[in-house]
């Protein structure tokens, strides 16, 4: 019995020590992108975009692009479907994009 319990607390020691500094919060939306940058080093890129559907250009936000090929692609004042998330006060973080495509007739 004693050995079971070490284990049983040793299992939930480990699976509480994976959880994370903090909350984890994760979005899905659309996006306008109204600008684009990178550090001075070249070491982190960038967006500020905006969900249309319930904020305004105002209040774009910068989310970190980790590839550079990825970065190259997109375009500001164009408008994608993105997801998109981060870590306790960390930045947001790009997790994929995808060009809005019109539909045609």
């Amino acid at each position: 019995m004693k050995k079971t319990l070490g284990w049983l607390i040793l299992v939930i020691f480990l699976l509480a020590s994976c959880g994370g500094n903090g909350p984890y919060t994760s979005t899905a939306s659309m996006l306008i992108v109204t600008e684009k940058g990178h550090s001075s080093d070249y070491k982190e890129y960038w967006i500020k975009a905006y969900n249309p559907n319930t904020q305004t250009k105002e209040e774009a936000f910068k989310i970190i692009v980790q590839e550079v090929m990825v970065w190259n692609l997109i375009e500001v004042n164009k408008e994608y479907f993105s997801t998109y998330a981060k870590e306790d006060d960390k930045p947001w973080i790009l997790e994929q994009i995808e060009h809005k495509e019109i539909e045609k007739d």
